[in-house]
């Protein structure tokens, strides 16, 4: 990671609450934070610009589905 940008933060979760708290938790110390409330979303955006840290509610059913059907 580059020191000379903001640290670009990609938060997933599929609690409103959970992504409201830690977004803005991070903003106020500074950071870029890019929150979504779907692991499609999530992937599709890691996809677009790759975030320098993902932090993922690893519990999300949409992914669990997806997993249990490969």
């Amino acid at each position: 990671m580059s020191t000379d940008k903001t640290p670009d933060i990609l938060v997933v979760d599929d609690t409103p609450a959970n992504l409201q708290l830690i977004s803005g938790m991070l903003r106020s110390h500074g950071y870029k934070v890019r929150p979504v409330s779907s692991a499609a979303l999530a992937l599709q955006a890691a996809r677009a610009a790759p975030p320098d840290l993902v932090l993922l509610d690893i519990n999300m059913p949409e992914m669990a589905m997806r997993f249990a059907r490969n």
